[in-house]
């Protein structure tokens, strides 16, 4: 998302979109003399079979076949000496492609996403899934490796088409059913770990990857996206390790192109200074940046945050990065156009140039990203346009009195945007429908959270996030349709401002 001056943000709807690859065809195992290993537990139960593992600070090292492999040490339950070498799978290179976790990324793969060939077990009936024959096809898989196999990748059926239809909650549990059939099957493992990158749970993914690169470490597949995850949680250096591996493996010219902007962005990023508060990840280049001013960014971020959490009930899972630029590595990284403000693409992105202390004016950029942060995981990815932008102004403390008067005479007359037409980003409109756009957002927020309350806007979040439509959510929590919305926005405003 970029933000601009005079309503914080423009342009894309934070719709994280994804790509899912399938290769049903089973790896054969390989034989291979019996070693002593360490296996690394990790904390959701799954193992990762080393040669050996080592602790060094927060994080668990091994020697991985591409080199030195790190783990965050609060994924790791423990890590278990002198084991037997299971058996592994061959490491012949899955197909086809990688997540997509921004826009940009979204135009890379797009077409990527495909449904298996054949769905022989019926699992998807009417535009549904059969939760019937799944159940009935888990049942099953304790009598043979041939049905074990049919259980898995029914369940992958299903995780497949839900996540087409961008209902992620459902599609992640589908992934981590067949996981939970077979705990090593390469194509449940990477799925899943693509559904989480999409959800933004970049620790879960790793989780998932870490094993996946034990069963096919020269996979492209698997090193594509251990760099999306790594991306995420460690930095652009760290995911140029895995993407350079997976592009000399099988070259690709989109991540040939997604390399050269992570070199770019790497050669700024490499110099800057870091610290971590309990929800926050905070990068910034000394020489801009006083250690003071970092730390009151932090405490105002750690504020901000409780506020958010209070207010939509509920907290990602994982710490948020945020990186601070001059002016110029803004535009040099972000690519943003010159009006932006900020920028949110899973990372949230502010220039401070001149800053020497927070002003009321960063306070309001900061919320205003953080809350689409808050409220992209939430939802999903799902929310509509009109209700996500409305929400990170009404939350970073923004009211409709400036605008109201004029707002309340569009509405009288019937001449204001269908908030129906708001739902998948603003860009189609010229400067003054954009900023008819975000007042319209702004009022429609204000007033359901004046007249319904804040737990009814969450529990419309958590709606949306289950795969509803943004009618399907209105009419289920707040029974009503749009065109009852718009209605009763007109008569709000009209009441406060008059006609």
């Amino acid at each position: 998302m970029i933000c601009y001056n005079f309503a914080m943000e423009r342009g894309r709807n934070s719709r994280m979109r994804w790509a899912a690859f399938w290769l049903l065809l089973l790896f054969p195992f390989l034989a291979v003399p019996s070693l002593r290993a360490d296996t690394i537990v990790l904390k959701n139960g799954r193992r990762i079979v080393v040669d050996s593992a080592t602790e060094e600070g927060e994080k668990v090292f091994y020697e991985g076949e591409g080199g030195r492999v790190s783990i965050p040490k609060s994924l790791v339950e423990r890590i278990e000496k002198g084991g037997p070498t299971p058996p592994r799978r061959s490491s012949a290179p899955a197909s086809p492609a990688a997540p997509a976790v921004d826009e940009q990324v979204a135009k890379e793969l797009s077409g990527q996403v495909r449904m298996p060939q054949t769905d022989a077990e019926g699992i998807v009936r009417n535009g549904a899934i059969d939760e019937e024959r799944l159940q009935l096809l888990a049942g099953n898989a304790g009598k043979g490796d041939l049905e074990r196999q049919n259980a898995v990748n029914a369940h992958l059926i299903a995780a497949s088409f839900e996540a087409r239809q961008r209902r992620f909650a459902p599609a992640s549990r589908w992934a981590e059913e067949a996981l939970r059939l077979s705990g090593r099957d390469l194509n449940a493992l990477l799925l899943a770990a693509d559904i989480d990158i999409v959800r933004q749970q970049y620790a879960e993914a790793l989780e998932h990857l870490l094993v996946a690169q034990s069963v096919s470490a020269d996979s492209p597949v698997v090193l594509t996206l251990l760099g999306y995850a790594y991306y995420y949680l460690e930095g652009a250096e760290k995911a140029l390790r895995f993407w350079k591996r997976a592009q000399a493996i099988r070259p690709d010219a989109q991540l040939g192109q997604r390399i050269l902007r992570a070199e770019s962005e790497a050669q700024v990023e490499g110099r800057f200074d870091q610290a971590e508060s309990r929800n926050f990840a905070l990068s910034w280049e000394g020489t801009q940046v006083s250690t003071v001013f970092s730390r009151e960014i932090l405490n105002t971020l750690e504020r901000q945050y409780q506020e958010v959490e209070a207010a939509l009930d509920y907290w990602p899972r994982e710490p948020i990065a945020i990186l601070l630029y001059t002016n110029q590595q803004f535009a040099d990284i972000t690519r943003a156009p010159g009006w932006a403000g900020a920028l949110n693409d899973g990372k949230i992105r502010v220039p401070v140039q001149g800053l020497t202390s927070m002003t009321p004016e960063l306070a309001r950029v900061l919320k205003h990203e953080m809350v689409h942060s808050f409220v992209h995981r939430l939802a999903e990815g799902r929310c509509p346009t009109w209700l996500n932008e409305g929400l990170a102004q009404l939350e970073s403390g923004q009211n409709s009195s400036r605008f109201g008067p004029a707002l309340a005479r569009l509405f009288a007359e019937s001449r204001q945007i269908p908030l129906s037409q708001l739902e998948r980003g603003f860009l189609q409109f010229d400067s003054p429908k954009v900023a008819l756009a975000y007042a319209e957002s702004l009022a429609a927020a204000e007033m359901l959270r004046e007249r319904y309350g804040v737990y009814q806007l969450a529990q419309l979040l958590k709606t949306l996030g289950q795969g509803r439509t943004p009618a399907e959510a209105l009419k289920e929590v707040l029974r009503m349709s749009y065109e009852d919305l718009e209605a009763e926005l007109a008569q709000s405003l009209a009441t406060r401002y008059g006609r």
